[in-house]
């Protein structure tokens, strides 16, 4: 009888990750049964999601207690299909929140299988305490941080290094020349592209500063263009966004997919703090970092947090190689003057580019896939 991994995704970029897992998963055991919950990455391969994930991806204390009756509804329905299913792992993705209420669930319930965590919490930033617990409910752990296994294994939880899959593509095959065309676009022109989140309350976070940016910008600049990649997860947020504050409808709105396209073509970037930072640095595009919670999950968050930045980038690199605005610091004006540094310096474009790429490529580590070490780790473990 085949193994079967049930995989648990909530958020766009765990979508994505899950997605890489059953791709190496069939690679590596063509009769891997595999299941789970998640969105549009995991469907284009097959895995059609069990419950429904929209409005799981949110972040800060506030927003989680108005959200909190949904969450207990998803995670006792996600707990109930897993044991309905009852696979040899279920593996759940990042999401600390949603997932920790999973595996306590699991634990509660009886299950059998190995619980398995798909990247760590940062306890290396904020809440150690949280090691103890995962420690309690999850039989493994996966990491992409070589530095996370001691908070966790001395609490006797077992601990895969895998490396971080955000590595094992190549944000630099992109075209954006063709793009330009398409667009019709003068080589001239200067492109600023806009990252607006994963998460909903990021969106509604970061769309004023946004839209004043993109208003001062157009002021200040010979005829820039604005550019926003956007997956479907959260393109009706964003469209909504637009259509309260009209100036956001200069944003030329593409989808996801092009993503690397709009890396290529972009002069700068101004980016919500989270995985497409580092994409962008990989693919070498002067980036303004800019972060903004509720007030109380701040105050919360600020008395917490360890490192001196918020990008990971910038974390390796103890520098500020992507400018970062956190909080009060993320108005129009500051985006505006961050972003123009780089639009009439094309030396520093150059520069910075090339920082960030050398950082990141001593980021990357050697040998193989992130993703493949994690699938083959998973059946390891499973025994398939």
């Amino acid at each position: 009888m085949s193994a079967s991994v049930y995989i648990v995704a909530v958020e766009n970029s765990a979508d994505h990750l899950g997605a890489e897992l059953v791709q190496h998963f069939r690679i590596q055991n063509p009769d891997v049964k595999i299941l789970g919950i998640g969105g549009a990455a995991l469907a284009a391969v097959g895995i059609q999601s069990e419950i429904d994930i929209s409005g799981l991806a949110i972040l800060g204390f506030v927003e989680g207690l108005k959200s909190y009756p949904m969450i207990l509804d998803r995670v006792r329905a996600t707990v109930e299909s897993i044991m309905a299913h009852s696979p040899d792992a279920a593996v759940l993705i990042d999401s600390w929140g949603f997932m920790i209420r999973v595996a306590k669930g699991l634990k509660k319930a009886g299950y059998s299988g190995k619980v398995i965590k798909y990247l760590a919490p940062q306890v290396w930033a904020m809440r150690e305490g949280r090691s103890k617990i995962l420690a309690q409910y999850v039989d493994h752990l996966l990491t992409i941080h070589s530095f996370d296994a001691p908070y966790f294994e001395k609490h006797g939880l077992p601990v895969s290094y895998v490396g971080n899959p955000i590595f094992d593509t190549d944000y630099c095959q992109g075209n954006g020349s063709a793009l330009r065309r398409e667009l019709g676009l003068e080589p001239r022109d200067h492109i600023v592209s806009v990252f607006f989140g994963s998460r909903l309350s990021e969106i509604q976070q970061l769309a004023k500063p946004f839209a004043d940016a993109v208003a001062l910008l157009k002021h200040r600049q010979p005829n820039p263009k604005f550019i926003s990649p956007v997956s479907e997860s959260i393109a009706t947020d964003v469209n909504a966004a637009a259509g309260e504050d009209l100036r956001l409808q200069d944003i030329i709105l593409l989808p996801e997919a092009r993503k690397f396209d709009v890396f290529a073509a972009s002069d700068v970037a101004l980016a919500c703090s989270g995985t497409v930072t580092t994409q962008l640095a990989c693919a070498g595009v002067p980036t303004i970092v800019a972060y903004r919670l509720n007030a109380l999950t701040y105050a919360v968050a600020k008395r917490l947090y360890k490192p001196d930045y918020i990008s990971i980038v910038n974390i390796a690199a103890n520098d500020s190689l992507m400018p970062e605005l956190v909080q009060g610091q993320v108005t129009g004006e500051n985006l505006t003057r961050a972003a123009l540094k780089y639009l009439y310096d094309e030396e520093l474009r150059q520069e910075t580019s090339k920082r960030l790429m050398a950082q990141t490529d001593m980021m990357k580590g050697k040998g193989g896939s992130a993703s493949e070490r994690a699938a083959l780790t998973i059946l390891d473990i499973v025994g398939a």
